[in-house]
């Protein structure tokens, strides 16, 4: 994939080019960052809009955002749905925020709550002993209710807690994110965090 940017490529191509299958849809859980750009491949399919588009009219406006999100493209120009999402830190925390409230800002109903609801609810296979997953969204190994995670590459987080009515938004660039124990630092240092603000 880094191939194929570094050149100028398209993300759909490489994508559509992908023939190999490690498992059969369903058997297990492992997080490849393509599947996420399908989704948006199929979102703009079924729409006919780009990613940008729909999300300033969907989302960004209706969320009240402090700028409009910067979002890295392929060769062809379009967007990646995989990762690459720039926002403020705050317009971060505004959406974790959101999700926190069951898809309100305000009194409007941004997103759904029973989108949120299932979304934020573990449903993949994952291993025991590992993050857990929704549709998009990460829950601790050891989730405690209301306790949901956006994750991204080198250290970003947008922290959940529910119960507690905590939202903890984290831009880094932490080069030893995958390094062993970090991401379980990481967790509880969040963790408390919002114990002491809730």
């Amino acid at each position: 994939m880094g191939r194929v940017l570094a050149l100028g490529g398209s993300m759909d191509g490489f994508a559509a080019g992908l023939k190999l299958r490690e498992a059969e849809p369903g058997s297990r859980m492992h997080y490849v960052s393509i599947d996420t750009h399908v989704l948006g491949m199929v979102i703009r399919g079924a729409t006919g809009r780009d990613i940008p588009g729909l999300m300033s009219e969907r989302l960004i406006a209706r969320m009240g955002l402090e700028a409009e999100p910067y979002y890295l493209t392929d060769g062809e120009g379009t967007a990646f749905v995989l990762g690459g999402l720039n926002l403020r830190t705050r317009d971060y925390a505004r959406m974790g925020e959101m999700v926190r409230k069951m898809g309100r800002i305000g009194t409007a109903q941004v997103v759904p709550a029973d989108w949120v609801a299932a979304s934020t609810t573990p449903s993949a296979l994952t291993a025991p002993g590992r993050m857990q997953y929704g549709y998009q969204w990460w829950m601790p190994k050891d989730a405690r209710p209301g306790e949901v995670i956006a994750q991204g590459i080198y250290g970003q987080y947008v922290y959940i807690d529910r119960t507690r009515g905590v939202v903890i938004a984290v831009n880094s660039a932490d080069r030893g994110f995958r390094e062993p124990g970090v991401e379980d630092g990481n967790i509880e240092m969040l963790r408390r965090i919002a114990a002491a603000q809730g």
